[in-house]
């Protein structure tokens, strides 16, 4: 369940910016950064903005994240309280602040998943919807149920795969771009029954069809692939792979995550003491380097730390190993990890 994780979602478009920032700042999943700029419209189809006078547009799937320069004083008492932050998101709406209203709801929804309470978070994203059938944060409804039911294993796998059918669907009905029918691909193949043979064909479609329109998605693909083969005992392609996206200079933090799980457990499975401290150091650089990576990934990192720093068994692991634990209880206690390390 953990690796497919790593493709749930392309969230993170909800992130807040400096207190002292006056202007916006749009990252693209390419990395490029485009700063000094002022958010004016957000559509499924294209995100516009003003910037040195004049106004310029991007298609919205290739934007990864979106850092308005109010949402920290228009959400400061919502920040860490879901209710209130859909009500803030409600009062956006009705003063017809589009971009900073859709935001809202999604993060009230994000929100609402993270404290355990997943109706309050599917009726603040079907509010979303139904305000903004077009808005651009509606891929962010079917990422964020997606990731939920993908999560909550083989229960929530038919709803997973119903989701991802009925992102498909609205992505090719409405002629989004194109990066988010491949996107719902991929949510397909995460969601459905396969033979690992089957499995591995069907990423490398998916990688093959998101290469040229979506590098976050094609990256994401490639680390399940990756996974996939680790599992099926081909070592060294998944090596490869993981060795790839981990030394790609602009890399989305969920996929950089990956790679340096899957590089760490590919050390310790080779059972010696050094390659376990190898392994444990890969684990840490998932907390170190690459902060942004989705929580599920964090908390992986920490319960493999903790195996990893017992099989080492050099200097100080016992103080490793309880600084990894009291980290993953204390930060991320809703996970299927924490709940693992408690049995």
């Amino acid at each position: 369940m953990t690796s497919k994780i790593l493709a749930a979602s392309l969230i993170a478009l909800v992130a807040a910016a400096s207190a002292n920032a006056q202007t916006d700042k749009l990252t693209l999943v390419g990395g490029t950064v485009i700063k000094d700029a002022k958010v004016i419209d957000f559509t499924v189809r294209n995100l516009r903005y003003k910037r040195s006078g004049s106004t310029e547009s991007v298609e919205s799937d290739q934007v990864a994240k979106i850092e308005l320069a109010s949402f920290d004083k228009v959400y400061a008492r919502g920040l860490d309280d879901a209710d209130l932050m859909l009500t803030l998101a409600r009062e956006q709406l009705a003063a017809n602040n589009k971009v900073l209203a859709q935001l809202g709801f999604v993060g009230a929804g994000q929100r609402f998943f993270d404290q355990g309470s997943p109706a309050n978070a599917v009726s603040a994203l079907n509010e979303l919807q139904k305000a903004f059938p077009e808005g651009g944060s509606i891929p962010d409804v079917y990422r964020l149920k997606f990731e939920y039911y993908l999560g909550v294993g083989a229960k929530g796998q038919s709803s997973a795969l119903k989701v991802a059918q009925q992102y498909e669907s609205s992505a090719i009905g409405g002629a989004w771009p194109g990066g988010f029918s491949a996107e719902a691909s991929f949510f397909q193949v995460l969601a459905s029954k396969a033979t690992p043979a089957e499995y591995q064909t069907k990423l490398r479609g998916v990688v093959t069809q998101a290469r040229s329109v979506n590098a976050v998605v094609a990256n994401r693909a490639n680390i399940e692939l990756a996974h996939s083969l680790r599992r099926d005992k081909k070592g060294e392609e998944a090596k490869r792979i993981y060795d790839t996206i981990a030394k790609k200079e602009s890399v989305d933090d969920s996929s950089r995550a990956g790679a340096y799980l899957g590089l760490g457990h590919l050390l310790v499975a080779e059972g010696t003491k050094e390659q376990a401290k190898e392994g444990l150091l890969m684990f840490l650089r998932v907390r170190l380097e690459t902060r942004d990576a989705w929580p599920m990934l964090q908390a992986e990192a920490l319960y493999s730390s903790i195996g990893a720093a017992r099989k080492w068994g050099g200097s100080e692991y016992l103080y490793i190993m309880g600084r990894c634990r009291r980290m993953l209880l204390a930060d991320y206690s809703n996970t299927d990890w924490a709940q693992q390390l408690k049995r």
